[in-house]
């Protein structure tokens, strides 16, 4: 048998097909080679794995205008995306209903969202850089970190074999050593990516990945005087080289480097002529990473069930934020600053050896987070340098007696230079009583550290009061940022054939139970409170808990047409601090911006010439967002129910592509998304010396689109 795997869009599997003919009838017959042609499937699940992994391919991320991580789900019923405020344009997932620092989130097991990048790292990762995602539902593995609590998301890369290999295919005429992407839409947003592999022997292959993007035309369609989205741009890039040498050894080494400009706020042209830029409320992200990682390999030659591995990163990465007005101008209650650097590094060491059904891999991890943070912001302190370590032991046994059947035990132990000695066990288990039916079950343990005010920095925009009085270190540091959750869950999966089309069933149940959590409080009009909540403080109270339910349905209408239909349940609640006439207490309220049903039906049909389209339709239910009135203590506001609808046209040809798409085709907008933004007499702009701006500024209740209906237009070539 002859296998050929093309990295790209469609992955062929060739088979010479041999049969036997009766030769008495013929003299003789030669039958030619048949090649097999399939596409690889956009959204699969690991059959074998005892954890509910989702795979997401190439051929899914080109179904939506994909520019970077952040964009890469909006097909994926599994995972909200949101945007923080309506300001500084960062978008951030949520699985099962929370937020996406609660799962492990990393590129070819390396951290990626933590830290100084917890609040803005998926847009670091431009979607044309991606090979491929697993999404793992549910306590990930040991082995992986003590941080996923909700789940893990795994980025694997274009790695220099994808494309050294991609581009000597024997089916790959036309297809050059260079890939080039370009994108532009309506907002006036632009994107150049690159991706370039070549060999240099027979034991190195090197490849670059660049990526440059930015907007310099504003747009402001509500009319409030802010711009709809941040101006400004990024430079992107990485160089990796892969190493195939001798006896079972085999590396790859990458080094990678961004800047990243942001600047958003009011626009001097929605304003008298006369205006200055000190007189505006403007805001300033900047962003700069180094970071490189050694990852090597050794799979004994003479047992290929022994192996080891390790990996080595170290980075330094700088954010500055700037929010308000200029500082020295009245009022300074409306600016904000952060600065921060982040030197660290990690080094692991994995093992893995195999006895026939049981397998074990067993890991050790040290850590080091050296965090230099400044604050200047009124109601808060300076802030303080702080160093966190960690050294982490972790075994994961696998016991699989027959295919029906795997059980996973794991067990971590971290001794955390803050958080103390933590113990994380997880157990995973997979069961296929019946053919093509299969059950799991997960449960376990994680811990973070939590971060506050810089894993949400885009909440500062806003006029609100910010209140840590009980609370500590605001910025992180100390034993009050830990958060710890345990995670238990059920799904049940089951591909089926109708009608001699392919299809397939997915439910889960899930349920994430806080012990610690630090909480964010904005249901008091004005005021931004933060504070922590223990099980241990307030026995016989859960700080915060997510109940999810959701099921999905794929199936194959004909060999050109595909359906999914998914639906999710997510309830979400957290304990927050109530004063009444019986003293301080805790309340159980929903958490904000979080909707509890969610609907999704995603249509692709392929046509003759190389035509795709994909058209997916989102339904977001009404959800509770902070209230805005003064009289009412806790001020809930409930926003309406809204569908998404986006559209693409693909054509592929002979060494590229060429896409058209509509993101929010039915135009649906929030109204006045920054309060206190416009005269409630007029519906003029509001400037921040004006009063009521000074008392109602507010960016943060963001629950729906801005800008409305959005064009696009890219590009995939090959030369």
């Amino acid at each position: 048998m002859i296998k050929r795997l093309v990295f790209g869009s469609l992955c062929f599997l060739s088979l010479p097909l041999f049969g036997q003919v009766d030769t008495s009838l013929y003299q003789s017959l030669q039958i030619k080679e048949v090649t097999i042609r399939e596409d690889a499937a956009g959204l699969s699940i690991d059959s074998k794995s005892a954890q509910l992994d989702l795979n997401i391919s190439r051929t899914e991320l080109k179904k939506a205008a994909c520019c970077n991580l952040s964009e890469s789900f909006e097909t994926n019923p599994s995972i909200d995306v949101a945007f923080t405020d309506a300001v500084t344009g960062t978008k951030q997932i949520q699985l099962f209903g929370l937020a996406g620092k609660y799962a492990q989130i990393q590129v070819e097991m390396t951290p990626l969202v933590r830290g100084l990048l917890a609040n803005s790292g998926l847009q670091f990762i431009p979607g044309t850089w991606v090979q491929g995602i697993q999404l793992t539902k549910g306590i990930g593995a040991v082995n992986h970190g003590p941080e996923s609590m909700t789940g893990q998301i795994n980025v694997e890369l274009l790695k220099p074999e994808d494309l050294v290999d991609a581009a000597a295919a024997p089916d790959s005429e036309g297809r050059g050593d260079v890939l080039l992407n370009g994108y532009f839409n309506q907002g006036g947003r632009f994107e150049i990516n690159e991706a370039y592999g070549v060999r240099l022997n027979k034991k190195w292959m090197i490849s670059s990945l660049g990526h440059f993007s930015g907007r310099q035309r504003g747009t402001d369609v509500n009319g409030d005087g802010f711009l709809d989205n941040p101006l400004g741009y990024q430079v992107n890039g990485m160089l990796r080289a892969r190493y195939f040498g001798q006896n079972g050894w085999e590396g790859l080494y990458t080094f990678h480097a961004l800047e990243d400009v942001k600047q958003g706020g009011q626009m001097a042209n929605a304003f008298a002529p006369g205006i200055g830029a000190d007189q505006l409320w403007t805001s300033q992200i900047k962003q700069g990473r180094l970071a490189f990682t050694a990852k090597t390999g050794w799979v004994n030659p003479d047992l290929p069930e022994q192996s080891f591995g390790s990996i080595v990163q170290v980075y330094s990465h700088e954010l500055g934020v700037q929010m308000g007005l200029p500082k020295g101008t009245a009022p300074s209650s409306l600016y904000s600053q952060l600065r921060g650097i982040q030197n660290g590094g990690m080094a692991q060491v994995l093992y893995y050896h195999g006895w026939g059904a049981l397998v074990q891999t067993s890991a050790l991890i040290l850590q080091h987070d050296a965090y230099q943070v400044g604050l200047d912001r009124l109601e808060l302190g300076n802030g303080r340098p702080w160093v966190e370590n960690n050294v982490g032991l972790s075994t994961e046994w696998t016991y699989q007696t027959e295919e029906r059947f795997t059980a996973v035990l794991g067990m971590r132990v971290d001794a955390h230079s803050i958080a103390g000695n933590q113990f994380s066990p997880r157990f995973h288990m997979r069961w296929e009583p019946w053919t093509s039916h299969t059950f799991r079950v997960v449960a376990g343990r994680g811990f973070r550290m939590a971060q506050p005010l810089l894993e949400e920095y885009g909440r500062l925009a806003s006029q609100r009061f910010i209140r840590w009085e009980q609370y500590g270190q605001v910025l992180g540091g100390d034993l009050l940022s830990m958060e710890s959750a345990t995670n238990m869950g059920l799904s049940y999966s089951h591909p089926f054939m109708l009608n001699y089309m392919a299809g397939g069933i997915q439910a889960d149940l899930h349920r994430t139970q806080f012990q610690r959590a630090v909480i964010h409080d904005f249901y008091t009009p004005g005021e931004r409170s933060i504070y922590p909540v223990t099980i241990r403080d307030w026995p016989g109270s859960i700080p915060l808990q997510s109940i999810s339910a959701g099921i999905s349905i794929n199936y194959n209408l004909n060999k050109r047409s595909e359906l999914r239909m998914a639906y999710r349940y997510q309830d979400l609640k957290a304990s927050y601090y109530s004063d009444d006439v019986n003293g301080n207490g805790l309340m159980t309220l929903p958490v904000p911006f979080v909707a509890p049903h969610r609907l999704m039906v995603h249509y692709s049909r392929s046509f003759k010439g190389g035509v795709v389209m994909d058209v997916t339709l989102q339904r977001y239910g009404k959800q509770a967002i902070p209230g805005i009135d003064p009289s009412i203590r806790p001020a809930i506001d409930y926003a309406p129910a809204f569908h998404l609808l986006s559209a693409q046209i693909r054509h592929e040809f002979k060494g590229g592509d060429l896409y058209i798409g509509m993101e929010n085709a039915l135009n649906v907008t929030q109204s006045n998304p920054i309060d206190g933004a416009v005269s409630p007499q007029t519906s003029q702009p509001l400037l921040p010396s004006d009063p009521y701006f000074q008392s109602h500024f507010d960016a943060t209740r963001i629950w729906g689109p801005i800008f409305g209906r959005m064009l696009y237009l890219g590009t995939n070539i090959a030369l």
